[in-house]
């Protein structure tokens, strides 16, 4: 699927377009409900902008939410609520302040740009922020766009599962390029997260050959799109054997044609059998190098602390909501005893340049559109949202709001 227009093209379809009176958006009601509201369309200042959502992805977030394993997001209700953190939208309408800041480049924006949306608007005076934890929860974030303030809240648009999202002041941006189709730089948000691990996994401690590096074994737990988008990260890290674990077949289809040299069905197998099977792969039957869990199950990442090799790697990153699941570990069996580097990783920064340039850079050698297996209009959306909770029937859910 081609989303690539000239910039010309771009501005002459956004500046023709007639402003609509109200705007579409399909919102999550309580677990498992979802509807087809109507909202106006937004108003903006010199501070803000206004985008026309080109392609939102639904997130494992979303499917927990779905499922009525998350109802709170700083201790308030999540519903109702209007989707939709990964969003690749094209300017609309942008103020003469917002064009000059609103990119996180500071590149000056305008009406027909292509952007990606940072996920978060953070307050930029806790500590946090000042000190530029890029990838740490601000204490007093103002907005996750697609989960909070909620759909009742005016403006209301701030999720990508609609035809038009007001974007707030404070808000990043990043151009996307020219050339990059669109459901290429979807992946951006997500691959943001990859990155941040990677890079975490990789810091060196070589007198002891610590730490993540060229030529080593990596397996990922937990295969849908996060899982994959890691694989692929540790393959363009060099990795050696990769090993992709996953309950689908669907899924580890996907996987095997994008980056893993095994796969493993999880669903026909015991734990101990599974960690036995890894071992033996693996350099003297020691167990990989780094083990990352993205299955998003508590249990997951016990099971990762048992397959790592002593002195090797965990990162921790699937399990984003807490869904009241606690596990019994064993800390001096489990981590202190095998010398482990363990990393969580919760958020996908504020800097997605680098990103963006290694998904064009990638693009040709990893087909990175193979892991959409849905492209749903907002009245498709309506119907079929449910299908994020059936692993062995998709992997990415790409949502299309203009979709013809």
């Amino acid at each position: 699927m081609s989303n690539v227009l000239d910039k010309t093209e771009k501005a002459t379809a956004a500046s023709s377009s007639t402003k609509p009176e109200t705007v579409r958006a399909v919102a999550m009601t309580a677990p498992g409900q979802t509807e087809m509201r109507s909202y106006p369309y937004p108003t903006m200042d010199q501070d803000s902008a206004i985008l026309k959502v080109d392609m939102a992805g639904i997130c494992g977030t979303d499917r927990h939410i779905y499922k009525g394993e998350a109802t709170e997001l700083r201790g308030k209700s999540i519903f109702p609520y209007v989707g939709g953190h990964e969003v690749i939208g094209t300017i609309m309408e942008i103020g003469d302040n917002a064009a000059k800041v609103m990119d996180y480049d500071r590149q000056p924006l305008e009406v027909g740009d292509r952007v990606a949306l940072a996920v978060e608007v953070n307050c930029g005076h806790c500590i946090y922020c000042r000190k530029h934890y890029n990838n740490t929860t601000c204490l007093n974030q103002i907005q996750a766009y697609g989960l909070h303030p909620n759909c009742e809240t005016k403006p209301y648009l701030r999720g990508g599962f609609a035809e038009y999202m007001y974007i707030m002041p404070g808000t990043h941006l990043f151009k996307v390029p020219e050339e990059m189709p669109t459901d290429v730089a979807v992946f951006v948000e997500e691959m943001a997260v990859a990155y941040h691990s990677l890079g975490r996994a990789s810091s060196m401690f070589a007198p002891v050959n610590e730490g993540f590096g060229p030529g080593q074994s990596v397996a990922v737990l937990g295969n849908g799109p996060l899982g994959i988008l890691h694989g692929i990260m540790a393959d363009i890290h060099g990795a050696g054997l990769k090993i992709a674990t996953d309950l689908s077949d669907l899924r580890l289809g996907i996987a095997e044609g994008l980056y893993a040299d095994v796969t493993l069905n999880a669903s026909r197998m015991s734990t101990d059998e599974r960690i036995a099977r890894v071992k033996e792969m693996t350099d003297g039957g020691v167990g990989p190098d780094l083990v990352i869990e993205c299955a998003g199950e508590p249990e997951a990442f016990i099971e990762a602390l048992k397959m790592v090799r002593k002195g090797g790697t965990v990162i921790e990153v699937g399990n984003w909501v807490d869904m009241g699941k606690p596990v019994n570990l064993d800390v001096m069996r489990h981590i202190s005893s095998k010398n482990l580097h363990i990393h969580s990783v919760f958020h996908c920064g504020t800097d997605w340049r680098p990103v963006l340039k290694i998904l064009q850079q990638q693009s040709k050698r990893f087909d990175f559109p193979s892991l959409i297996t849905h492209r749903l209009g907002l009245d498709e959306l309506v119907d079929q949202f449910g299908t994020v909770t059936n692993f062995d029937e998709c992997c990415k859910i790409e949502v299309i709001p203009h979709k013809a």
